[in-house]
């Protein structure tokens, strides 16, 4: 008699175990989109023989952002002045951030697209590089990106930056950040 109602007590917790962890994660599962995966991102734009921004910007998991502006462009002539500034990103444009990221297909681009990397099919002199580190859901990348790497394959495409997905989130994601309040109008 003891051991079954031994061995019933400890059925009945292992149920009740296992029927939690479904509820959880079901609670999981149904939870709105958040920043709960951690998005990392630091966005640095070099100097060009020209008129180009110079900054960096850092962005946290919890919104925070880091804006280092090195170099504005004012009335289409370079400014050198150091200011930061700090501010946070709502979870919209955070969410913004990490949906531009899959888009892009961020994580499966090359390492480099440099002029000395082999990936760039043509590339130009005297322009800037903007190197791009994501940390989101466990995944990191960092991709040096020289903005004088051109397409030639198509030549519907030649002249256009390569690869145009990896521009087009550089550019996205200064657009959801708005950067252009602190640099001003920029060339690329």
């Amino acid at each position: 008699m003891f051991i079954s109602k031994v061995c019933f007590f400890f059925f009945v917790c292992l149920l009740t175990t296992c029927v939690n962890s479904v509820s959880e994660t079901n609670n999981l599962t149904q939870m709105p989109q958040t920043n709960k995966t951690g998005l990392n991102l630091k966005m640095e734009r070099t100097p060009c023989f020209g008129n180009c921004p110079v900054y960096i910007l850092t962005i946290q998991p919890d919104g925070k952002f880091f804006f280092e502006n090195i170099k504005t462009i004012k009335k289409g002539l370079p400014v050198t002045k150091k200011e930061n500034v700090e501010g946070k990103l709502s979870e919209e444009k955070i969410n913004q951030l990490i949906s531009e990221i899959g888009k892009a297909d961020c994580f499966a681009l090359k390492d480099s697209y440099t002029g000395d990397s082999g990936n760039c099919p043509t590339y130009w002199t005297d322009s800037p590089t903007v190197t791009l580190s994501i940390n989101l859901q466990g995944k990191e990348k960092t991709i040096p990106h020289y903005l004088g790497c051109e397409e030639n394959d198509n030549p519907a495409d030649k002249g256009k930056i390569y690869p145009q997905q990896l521009y087009n989130l550089e550019n996205k994601i200064d657009e959801i950040v708005e950067t252009k309040r602190w640099i001003g109008e920029r060339k690329y």
